[in-house]
C-alpha cells in the first residue's frame, strides 16, 4: 500500500540574522518531528532556526525522493 504524502506548510525563517541563532519556531518544530517521524530520523529540538530551516529543507528531499520510487 503506498504511503501517503506529508503536507507541511512552508516556513518562514525570519529575515532578521540575529533571529536565525534563536531557538526554532513551535511551527518549525512541528513540521520538522512530521519529517523526522517520516524519514526514520531522530528529532533534534534544540536547533536553532537557521538550522532547523537547513534540516527542513535536507529532510523534504529525503522524503520526497523515497515516495517517488
Amino acid at each position: 500500500m503506498p504511503t501517503k504524502p506529508i503536507v507541511v506548510a512552508d516556513e518562514m525563517l525570519p529575515d532578521d540574522a540575529h533571529d536565525a541563532d534563536a531557538p526554532m519556531t513551535a511551527q518549525q518544530a512541528d513540521i520538522l518531528r512530521a519529517l523526522c517521524e517520516s524519514a526514520g530520523e531522530p528529532f533534534d529540538g534544540g536547533l536553532t532556526q537557521a538550522a532547523a530551516h537547513e534540516r527542513i529543507e535536507l529532510l523534504r528531499e529525503q522524503v520526497n525522493d523515497a515516495q517517488n520510487l
